[in-house]
Order: structure tokens, then sequence, then C-alpha cells
């Protein structure tokens, strides 16, 4: 034990004195201690000159140290795989059996000896003591690197591992055991190393998302063991119909793998299932793995472009050329008088000239459904329909017309222009548009200003807006066509022209936020996974609400429907509908505000994945490895016992003794309190037991 002070402990010397010589002065002219006896007069000031000290001793701030010594237990942790591999070799019932005796004996052996813990990892790393080998993927890593994050810096004695050394999740688990160091993992292994007489689909590689009408791969690993000289077939399948097939040879090796690709046509929108079959082999030990289905997303969500103008125009031919190169854009070209409001409802129109032949129903549609809209404003559009159309003011009421240069606005941080676009803009030839200054009704972000010459102008030739129905653009003058065919003469390619106008049109088309329910959900899911939806609602100042109550159906395809409704979380909304059977679902989300009723649906698939049926053998060179390089041990799991035993006569498992030190001030000793009460009430109880005042 040390002591330590804010002050010295020289200074208590001084304390005392002060502490002796204040009792004395304190009594020495009371007459009635001087009537006293001696004996009387000595305690009397020895009880208040302890008192004084005593108080001294507490605000001078003594702290002492204490050293303790603390045993800690060495601990023994089991992590059993408790994937659905692991019955793949032997009977299930005999598995449960060693597991469950190797539990009981390490408890009867250990359990004085040993902190003892028990783990399980497939999916997930969680602890348990009953097991039932069910769990659909297995991630020996994550229990390994969970079991060295939980237990740094503590005595783990051993770590015994029983699996049968496969695992189809994250990484090799040799690599994370490096973390645990000087912690021996004694490995169980479960199953027959010797490959059986099987072969089997090993890995199919496909894209989740593919556009409609467009064709895609399939390409399908396959591997096997002791099959030789055999022949077999290898199929695609959709909806029971056969779509192509592949005849396999294997040859004399006893270990072979093949791969095939399949080339699908998309050509129905929505969650696809396709199956790949391999034709049975006579003698193989599984058919199993022999089939597997995969799920691919038909998606119809190109963007519609609609072209509008009284007749064809090289501006609409050089513009359509542009975004045409985009995947995602579907574009087509309608006249004014053949348009139809019963047609499809496009996501982007480009009117070019909108005064000619203009048409109020046209207008009205477009506004009523928010279409965004790039208007091109040439000469032949009159200021009456620009004024009308709500986009620009023009000075000019003559019909004249007027060359301008196009000037790139260095503030513009709408999207990312590239420098050498920048560039090229300066070069760009002069649109036809009318005499006269423009000035822009709604607020705007200017891509392109107006110069004549060297004389940069405010007025705005390229911009883009938003008013209450819609978000816009206008491109005030005629004759964007030469600006391709500049782009081509100085750089023998149209990179900058494309540029400019896809992204653009591209900014036209996002999807902004609006009024109303907005449902976040995932497309795809694992029967392993729960679903959870996350949820918004946004008033009419767009701001995120919490107020309406939102209700949720998920519907599966034999039509069973399962209703709930979404809890508040903040401003936002959440469900958690769990785990679901694989297939694909249908959900619809609703809610009512001020009298209106939001709704919005969708689909997304709940995916069977078979990654545990690939498992055709043991892997238990994993398992040597993390014995050898811990220091530990590999046996078979029915020889559990040995290796208790080996655990049990190891001298480098054993507890380990923890230095603790602990800091105590005097004025938290609750005693020395009550010591100092004490002190003060008898010297008052003497006093007046003896008649003093």
């Amino acid at each position: 034990m040390s002591i330590n002070s804010d002050y010295s402990l020289w200074f208590l010397l001084p304390c005392l004195v002060f502490a002796y010589f204040a009792a004395r002065y304190y009594y020495a002219k009371n007459d009635w201690f001087n009537q006293q006896s001696k004996s009387l007069k000595i305690i009397l000031r020895g009880l208040r000159t302890s008192t004084l000290f005593l108080l001294f001793l507490i605000l001078i701030g003594l702290i002492f140290q204490q050293t303790f010594y603390r045993k800690e237990k060495p601990i023994l942790i089991t992590l059993v795989d408790n994937s659905a591999s692991m019955l793949t070799f032997k009977d299930s019932a005999l598995i449960r059996n060693q597991v469950n005796s190797l539990q009981a004996k390490i408890k009867d052996k250990f359990n004085d000896k040993f902190e003892i813990v028990s783990y399980s990892i497939g999916s997930d790393f969680k602890e348990q003591n009953s097991f039932n080998f069910t769990e659909e993927s297995t991630a020996l890593e994550k229990g390994i690197t969970a079991i060295a994050t939980n237990y740094y810096n503590r005595n783990v004695g051993a770590l015994i591992f029983v699996s049968d050394g496969n695992y189809n999740v994250g990484g090799n688990p040799i690599y994370a055991a490096e973390k645990l160091n000087l912690t021996p993992v004694f490995t169980l292994g479960i199953g027959d190393t010797i490959p059986k007489k099987d072969h089997f689909i090993r890995n199919t590689v496909y894209n989740d998302v593919v556009f409609l009408k467009n064709k895609f791969p399939i390409e399908v690993d396959i591997e096997a063991n002791r099959i030789q000289n055999k022949t077999t077939r290898l199929s695609l399948w959709q909806n029971g119909k056969l779509l192509d097939a592949s005849t396999i040879t294997y040859s004399n090796e006893k270990h072979q793998f093949y791969q095939h690709t399949f080339l699908v046509e998309a050509n129905t929108p929505g969650f696809q299932v396709y199956q790949v079959r391999l034709d049975p082999i006579e003698g193989e030990s599984t058919i199993k793995n022999n089939t597997q289905s995969i799920y691919v997303e038909v998606i119809d969500s190109r963007n519609n472009v609609m072209f509008l103008s009284a007749a064809p125009h090289p501006d609409i031919a050089a513009i359509k050329s542009a975004i045409d190169q985009n995947e995602t854009i579907e574009s087509r070209y309608v006249s004014t008088k053949d348009f139809n409001l019963t047609t499809k409802k496009p996501d982007l129109v480009i009117w070019h000239e909108p005064g000619v032949q203009f048409d109020d129903k046209i207008l009205k549609y477009l506004t009523d459904n928010r279409i965004p809209v790039l208007y091109i404003l040439g000469p032949n559009t009159p200021a009456a329909i620009s004024n009308k159309l709500n986009l620009v003011a023009i000075s000019n009421s003559k019909n004249q017309t007027d060359e301008v240069l196009s000037l790139f606005n260095t503030s513009f941080s709408t999207f990312e222009i590239s420098e050498s676009c920048r560039q090229a803009i300066g070069f760009y030839p002069p649109l036809n548009s009318k005499f006269g200054s423009v000035r822009a009704l709604n607020p705007t972000d200017i891509l392109l200003y107006q110069r004549i010459g060297n004389i940069a102008k405010s007025d705005p030739l390229f911009f883009f807006g938003k008013n209450s129905q819609q978000n816009y653009a206008v491109l005030y003058g005629e004759g964007i066509w030469r600006w391709k065919l500049n782009d081509f003469v100085r750089s023998t390619t149209h990179d900058n022209f494309n540029e400019l106008i896809n992204k653009s049109v591209n900014y036209l088309l996002i999807k902004r936020q609006d009024i109303g329910l907005s449902v976040s959900l995932p497309k795809r899911f694992t029967k392993n996974e729960a679903v959870i939806v996350s949820a918004s609602f946004y008033n009419e100042y767009l701001e995120p609400i919490s107020t309406p109550i939102i209700s949720m159906v998920i519907k599966n395809e034999a039509g069973l429907t399962f209703k709930s409704q979404f809890g508040v979380s903040g401003t936002n909304y959440k469900l958690n509908a769990g785990k679901l059977a694989p297939g694909k679902y249908t959900w619809l989300a609703s809610t009512t505000y001020k009298g209106k009723t939001y709704s919005k649906n969708g689909y997304f698939l709940i995916d069977d994945v078979q990654l545990e049926q690939n498992n055709a053998n043991a892997n238990h060179s994993t398992l040597k490895q993390l014995a050898i390089q811990s220091n530990g041990k590999y046996r078979f799991l029915k020889d559990y016992e040995k290796t208790l035993e080996e655990i049990a006569s190891r001298d480098d498992i054993a507890a380990v003794q923890y230095e603790e030190k602990a800091f105590l001030s005097l004025i938290d000793l609750n005693w020395l309190l009550g010591f100092l009460v004490a002190l003060a009430s008898l010297e008052w109880f003497l006093r007046r037991f003896k008649g003093s005042y």
C-alpha cells in the first residue's frame, strides 16, 4: 500500500501542532475546565486535538493506493458448425448425439477448471447449446472473427471447433484464426473427405437485372467427381418449357470441371424463373445438387422520350441520334397533328418550335401530367406563344431574327460538364433566334448565355427551370444540328455534342420527390433474410411527416395475403415482415391524408438459396491447417475424448493472475467519518456529564 497526497506529508506535523494548541487555547480561559481533574483535562484536550487533526487529514486529501490480485480461469470455447451440410454425410441423430456427448463431457470434466461457453456458426454467430443443423449457409470466418473480437485480451485457454470444414460465405477461416493469438484450436471433423461419385452444378453466373428484348448470358459451372467416360445433358427450362440444351461428355479424369453458357432473350417483364438441370447419371451419390433455379428481373424501365413538332427538322434528328446512344432511353417522333392524348405517357417531351401548329390540348396534357419538356424556341415561335408557355418574356414585338453564339456559364453547377465539352461550346456556330432581349420568367439554372461576337450578354440561351406544374428546359434558338457537325469537324467525333445533350436529357428525366407516399423496398431477398420495408410521406411543403397511418398488403403467388401496418421511426416509417417462403410476391402500401388516398405497389422475390447442397464431401484440410498453425490438434468427432484429455494435460492452459490497483481517498471512508463524529460526540458527552454548558 502506498500513500499519495496533494501536499507534502511533512505538512501533517504543523497540522498536529496547530490542532494541539487550538485545543489548549479553547479550554485555556474556561473556568469550568480549570476546576476539573487532570485526567479529564487531558482526555478533553486529546479528543479536541484528535478531531481537529482528523479534519486536517481529510482536507489534505490523502489517497491510499491498494494492490489486489485477481485470478481468471481459462475460457474453453466450443464452436459448432450448425449448417445443413453437417448432415450430408451421416445420420442426423448420430451427429446430434456426438455433439451433445461432447458438451456433457466438457462440463463434467472442466466445470471447475474452466469458464465454459458454447457458440454456433452458420449464417450467423450466436451463443447456443442445442443444434439443429438447418442453416442454409456457412460463414466460418465470421465465427472465428467474432470470438477473436469478443474475447480480446481474455484468457482463452482453448477453442474446440466442430465442423465439416466447408464454407460458402466469407473468406477462409485460417486467416481469421491468426487473430486468436496464443489460443490453440482443437478441430473435430465430421464427414467423409473422399469425393463421392457425383456431378453437380457448382455455380451459375448471370445478371440479376436485364432489359426487355435484350439477350443475356447464363454461365453454368459444372463439377464432376469419379464420373468418367460418361455423357449427360445440361438443359435450361422456364415454366416447364425447354429453352436450350447441351451435351456434356466427361473424359477419363477423376475430377473434372466444365463450363457452358446459355444465351437467353428477355421477352417478358417482371421476375422470370429459369431452371438449370443436369441429367442424373447412374450411381451418383445424390441428385439434389443437379438442379438450380435462378431468378432474373426483366425490366422495361427505359425512359420514353417523345419528339414533337409540326414537321421533321434537322435539330430533331441531331438530338435523337445523341440520346439513342443511351440504351436506357427509347425515343420516338410524333407530329403535332398526330398527337394522341391517349397515347403512352412519355417521360420527357422535346417540343421543337411549339408555336407552329400550337395546340392548347397538348400543353394542358403536359402540365396536367407534369411531364418534363425541353422547348426549342426558334424564330418561328411567336412571342405570344412564348409568353403563353410562361417560359420567357421577349421584348421585341417585330418579327425580326438574329444569330447568337453560345457562352458557357462557369457558375453552372446543376450537373457536371467536362472541360473538353466546355471548350467545344465556345466554337459552336450561332443559332437562329428572335431578335431582342430575353428574360426567363421563373427561377432558372442557366447553362449557356447568348454571345454576340466577343460580347457576352446576360440573356439566357439554354437554361433549366421549374414551375408549379413541371420541370423544363429552354433552348432559345434553332440550328443545333450545326453544333453536331462542328463537333465532328473539329474532333472527328460527336462526343462533346452527345455529352451536352445526354446530360441535359438525363437531368430532366430525374424523378423529383413530390407530395405523397414513398416506399423503399429491395426487389430481391434470400429466404434467410427478413423483409424490411421503409416508407416516407411528404406533405404539400415537401416535408416528411409521420401522422398518416400507412398499411401494407403482401400477397404470394398462391393468393395468400399478409396484412400489416408500418411503425413510425422518427419522421419515417418501417415495417419488418419477417422471413418469407421462397417465391414471387406483390405488395400494396396505402394511406389517406386530408381526404385523399395515396398508394404505391410493386413486387419482390424471395430467392431459394441452396448453398449447402453443393458440398458433396468434407473439407478437413481447412480443419487440419487451423489446428497446425495454432498448436492445436485435429481429430474426427468420434475421438473427442482424446482431445479433452490433451486439453486437460496441457501446461500452457492455466489460470492467469491479474494485478489490479485501487485508489481510495480518506473522505470516501465512511468509518472514518463515523469515528470523527464519535470523537466530537464523546467530548460533548463528557462535558455535559460533568456539568459544562
